[in-house]
């Protein structure tokens, strides 16, 4: 397990029990750019305790500057993290280019968003993933030079640009239980 997947893991198992913060970890998780991003910047906290958590106070924040910032991403990439914070229900931004995204981050983000109001099984249920895309099955995700974050692998990535699956795989968190 590399370092991205073990960090994936542990903020899934933080976020169990929230359907919101779930979907939102889960996002960034299977999107790919944006936790090795965070965790260089230090927005990914670890509490010394084998636990670690997004510091999303300081997300929402870079994303209302974004670009001006340590943060980098694209336009696209931005908007994924947008809706992440969003997701969480604690922070209010703007979603206004989400037509900015590409057909498999849309995909994506509608499937966060059903997570975040029905639960992991519920949006699963609507199939707004492809099959291959099994959100429980994180090794149909590869890692390729040309397409930022994790995907299922496509016929572009069999190009000599792939560099295998060791990029970040998406880890969901126990299914969703009520936590006193």
């Amino acid at each position: 397990m590399n370092h991205i997947t073990a960090l994936c893991a542990r903020l899934g198992e933080r976020a169990a029990g929230s359907w919101q913060e779930e979907a939102a970890v889960w996002l960034l998780a299977t999107h790919g750019h944006w936790l090795p991003e965070m965790e260089r910047t230090h927005l990914v906290v670890d509490d010394g305790n084998g636990q670690s958590r997004i510091a999303w106070r300081q997300v929402a924040s870079a994303c209302l500057s974004a670009g001006d910032g340590p943060l980098t991403g694209t336009v696209s990439e931005w908007q994924v993290l947008r809706l992440a914070c969003v997701l969480t229900g604690r922070h209010a931004l703007s979603l206004a280019n989400l037509d900015s995204l590409d057909e498999p981050n849309r995909r994506l983000a509608l499937h966060a968003v059903a997570w975040a109001a029905g639960g992991h099984a519920w949006a699963a249920s609507l199939g707004l993933l492809p099959p291959a895309y099994d959100t429980q099955a994180p090794s149909n995700r590869v890692r390729c030079e040309a397409h930022p974050g994790a995907h299922v692998e496509t016929a572009e990535c069999r190009h000599p640009h792939y560099v295998g699956a060791d990029g970040p795989e998406p880890q969901v968190g126990h299914p969703n239980r009520v936590t006193d």
